[in-house]
Formats: structure tokens, sequence, C-alpha cells
């Protein structure tokens, strides 16, 4: 076994962290939701927002991407949104997926099976802002 000494005169750079990627998904089911109060984005979608900013930002995480599907129901996850984040996801680089609750993802055992083993194989975790995830293989269950 060698060691090797560092004389005190050189410097060493410490690089800083860089800051956990998040993405975060929001989905109000109906077009009549996703157009309330003559607002574009509807009633929902803004307040699902805010909570996942809230919920990044207690990760210590920045928000690089969203994904939004207005008027769209989870009982099938081939919704544009739903599938456009499950392809960024895949391509890496990201740590958190955050939703404001697990039925904005899905519905269907199945599909939430589906989501999670992508999500998971991409090296991310997800996050509910308002339930406790249990990530096994058998699916989402919460806590």
């Amino acid at each position: 076994m060698s060691i090797e000494l560092i004389p005190a005169s050189t410097s060493v750079e410490l690089t800083p962290e860089q800051p956990k990627r998040a993405v975060i998904y929001l989905r109000v089911s109906t077009s009549r939701q996703a157009t309330r109060n003559g607002e574009a984005e509807g009633y929902s979608i803004p307040a699902q927002r805010s909570a996942c900013e809230r919920k990044v930002a207690d990760l210590g995480a920045e928000v690089v991407r969203e994904f939004v599907d207005a008027g769209a129901s989870a009982r099938s996850a081939d919704r544009p949104g739903l599938q456009d984040l499950l392809a960024y996801v895949t391509e890496g680089g990201v740590d958190y997926v955050v939703v404001h609750k697990l039925d904005r993802l899905a519905r269907d055992r199945a599909d939430d099976v589906m989501i999670l083993a992508k999500i998971q194989t991409a090296g991310a975790t997800l996050v509910s802002v308002s339930e406790q995830i249990d990530e096994t293989p058998a699916g989402m269950l919460m806590n």
C-alpha cells in the first residue's frame, strides 16, 4: 500500500455540487376543469404547480421541466404530457418526478406499475406532494 502526499502549497479546487433536477407533472381530468374561471389553465393546474414547486424547493432541487395534461383522464396512460415526461426522464439526468397526488399520474394499477418502473429505471425518484410513497416493485403504495 502506498500513500501519496500532496504538498500543502497545492491548491485543490472544489466544484460546487449541482442542484438536483426535478420535473413536475400536472393534470386535470376534464376540459371544464382545464378552463375554469375563464383562465387558460383553469383552477387546479396553478394550485398543483404551486404545491409542486414548493416541494421541489424543499427537496433542494430545481424544476427543469413541466409537463401538463389539461382535460385528460387518468384512465389511460396514453396522454401526451405523461408520455413526453416518461421519454424525457428516460433520457436521464432527472432526480425527481414530482406530482401533487398519485392519481394525477394514473388510476389503473397496471399503469401505476409501468410508470413507476420507467421512473425508477431512469434513476429518478417519484415524489408526491400529498402522500408518502412506498416504491416497491409491486407498485406505488400509499403509507
